[in-house]
């Protein structure tokens, strides 16, 4: 994972897209959202971050993380909306890392918008 392949796309693009989320999807599959590619499979994270096997959602790769003595904070990334919460997570790893975890649903409502 480079600075510059995995970060935060602008506030208002995203926003635009994740605010009208219906309640009642119940994805539970988990992608990185990529500043070029969009949704990418947690598979990405293996070869990014050389780890042994794919997360399978945000607290389990900031887990990955602890384990290897990084300093990580996980939750929702600043400036956006609290219904958000638990369908976009951001996992600060250090200084530089900071992957944005996407639901499914999120995912959709993204494409809808291309």
């Amino acid at each position: 994972m480079t600075k510059n392949s995995l970060h935060m796309p602008p506030l208002f693009f995203l926003l635009a897209f994740l605010v009208a989320l219906p309640a009642s999807a119940q994805q539970t599959n988990w992608y990185v959202l990529a500043h070029d590619d969009g949704c990418v499979d947690l598979k990405l994270l293996v070869k990014a971050e050389k780890l042994s096997r794919a997360p399978v959602s945000p607290e389990d790769f900031a887990q990955m993380m602890r384990e290897r003595g990084e300093s990580v904070e996980v939750g929702l990334p600043a400036g956006f909306p609290p219904e958000l919460a638990g369908k976009v997570v951001q996992v600060k790893v250090g200084k530089w890392k900071a992957p944005l975890f996407v639901k499914e649903e999120v995912c959709r409502n993204i494409d809808k918008g291309r």
